[in-house]
């Protein structure tokens, strides 16, 4: 058959199921990030390849034979004593081998850069806002002007025609006729100069042995969608990574997010560095700052004063300084306990930085992989 001789809606039906299809995708993907966004397989991808996501089999529209409310022997709802089949299902017990169809998952591969901008549309980075004094001004052309003469590259169409209408409308002629030089308007640009934001963050973890895998699982997969926002949506950001034990260190990106735990809890060093760091290299009066600081909160007692004084000097310097606690497991993890003891209501650590009660800080807890997205969202949130 000649391609030509194929109807038009047939040859596009292709197409637009391939579009619906991933529109549904998309849409999939967009209602379970907050159970996406900690896959191991995304989280270790180091964002530079494509990655597969599960997602729930999409099934289409299509008509189905009702199902039978109750079960039957195949000619009538049965008498007692007849022998019939049984639903497939789980063993006694709830953990004994069942034989009932599992749910279809269908694995769709995805850009890491497209989960980035899926999660943008619902949450809002925070505003890095150009510093007041001493910021560097970027060149920006803009056509903002109308003249007369000009090139005929930069000709205004619409407003050509416009001014033709208009033209002949004058002397009671509503068409469009020839034209003059008279219509002819030309755009021109013109150099503006903008501020360009110059902001640093600054990225602080807990790496010490109270920090079990699952919770620096947590707080790295928290840094490393903040580090693909940033860079997705600013591109000049300074990002400092601190990783911290008894003592505070700058280290790259690579070793902050392939860090290993051990070592005791002082998070001072880390407010401490992080602060004399700002000063030195990023000074408030020309930088906007940002500080993250993620931590389980097992300081040492006599160290959470002093981190609370740090902090408050820390927000004289920053626009916002937030706290994400990691109360995975329970109080007390690590010594033993299992993760069966109840969760402590706050840590020292976290009741010390709660009672500065400063509009710029933000303080939340995590539980599980489940409320990263949460967190990501108080922290990110635009209105905050």
């Amino acid at each position: 058959m000649v391609r030509g001789e194929i109807p038009w809606d047939l040859r596009r039906r292709g197409p637009k199921d391939a579009q619906r299809h991933e529109a549904r995708v998309r849409e999939a993907i967009r209602k379970n990030l907050r159970h996406l966004i900690v896959e191991e397989t995304i989280i270790s991808s180091r964002g530079d390849r494509k990655v597969r996501v599960p997602v729930r089999y999409l099934d289409q529209y299509r008509f189905r034979y009702g199902r039978q409310v109750t079960e039957g022997a195949g000619h009538g709802p049965g008498e007692p004593g007849d022998i019939i089949a049984r639903r497939g299902g789980q063993g006694s017990g709830g953990f004994a081998p069942g034989d009932a169809p599992g749910e279809d998952v269908y694995e769709a591969e995805v850009e890491v850069d497209d989960l980035v901008e899926l999660m943008l549309e619902d949450l809002n980075l925070p505003r890095l806002a150009p510093a007041e004094a001493g910021g560097i001004d970027a060149e920006e052309i803009r056509f903002d002007d109308v003249r007369r003469r000009g090139l005929m590259n930069n000709l205004d169409k619409r407003r050509t025609l416009l001014q033709n209408v208009k033209r002949h409308a004058a002397k009671g002629e509503a068409r469009i006729g020839a034209f003059d030089d008279s219509d002819l308007r030309f755009r021109v640009w013109n150099v503006r100069e903008r501020p360009r934001a110059r902001a640093a963050v600054y990225m602080l973890m807990d790496r010490s042995a109270s920090m079990t895998t699952e919770k620096r699982y947590i707080a790295k997969s928290f840094y490393f969608w903040l580090t693909r926002f940033l860079r997705c949506k600013y591109r000049e950001v300074d990002l400092v990574f601190i990783s911290h034990d008894v003592e505070a260190q700058v280290v790259s990106e690579q070793e902050f997010f392939t860090v290993s735990s051990s070592g005791g809890t002082r998070c001072s060093s880390a407010y401490w560095l992080a602060l004399r760091h700002i000063r030195e290299y990023h000074p408030a009066a020309k930088w906007s700052n940002y500080a993250f600081h993620f931590s389980d909160g097992e300081n040492l007692a006599a160290d959470n004063e002093r981190c609370g004084e740090l902090v408050r000097q820390l927000l004289d310097v920053c626009r916002m300084v937030g706290y994400g606690e990691i109360r995975y497991g329970g109080w007390g993890s690590f010594y033993g306990s299992g993760g069966k003891e109840p969760r402590r209501p706050q840590s020292g650590l976290h009741a010390a930085l709660a009672r500065l009660e400063h509009p710029n800080l933000l303080l939340v807890c995590i539980d599980s992989r489940d409320e990263i997205y949460s967190a990501l969202r108080a922290f990110l949130a635009q209105e905050q």
